[in-house]
């Protein structure tokens, strides 16, 4: 009977390792993805790297104004995509939100974390129409996410 009570609590622990493993794996993700859109995002005024916004359990609707305005047409005073001012601050914010999420004991993740941007020419850019950065950028910001998380082992033996 002592070995049935032992194999219980291993599955438990077990069980808590690859919730608790897998939360991490999913925020580790998203932080990825989010670092990749602001770091893609192309810079003129500020407002578009600003607006990369971290929703838990619902995507953020609003948009605000730049952490750091730079004058139309400045292209951040010629920083461009080199700009950390308004990266910077924008990850910090969400990245934090990002780390409040916390896995349910025995079922893991059941908030949904959502990265949104809703500037009206953020559609525009990722179409390709500044120079600073290729079309599609997003998805390449996602797609580089997800694959990061190939490699990603659920518990340490």
């Amino acid at each position: 009977m002592a070995q049935v009570a032992q194999f219980s609590r291993n599955i438990r622990k077990r069980g808590r390792q690859v919730v608790n493993s897998a939360s991490r794996a999913v925020r580790s993700s998203a932080k990825g993805a989010l670092r990749g859109v602001i770091d893609a995002t192309p810079v003129d005024t500020g407002e578009a790297r600003s607006n990369w916004r971290v929703g838990v359990g619902a995507a953020p609707t609003a948009v605000i104004e730049p952490y750091s305005r730079y004058p139309k047409g400045s292209k951040a005073n010629g920083a461009g995509r080199g700009e950390r001012a308004n990266a910077g601050a924008a990850y910090s914010v969400g990245a934090s939100r990002i780390d409040s999420v916390r896995g349910v004991s025995g079922v893991g993740l059941k908030t949904a974390i959502f990265i949104v941007n809703n500037t009206r020419q953020i559609g525009f850019l990722n179409a390709g129409s500044s120079s600073q950065a290729p079309g599609g950028f997003i998805q390449a910001a996602f797609s580089g996410a997800r694959e990061s998380l190939r490699g990603f082992r659920l518990f340490d033996r």
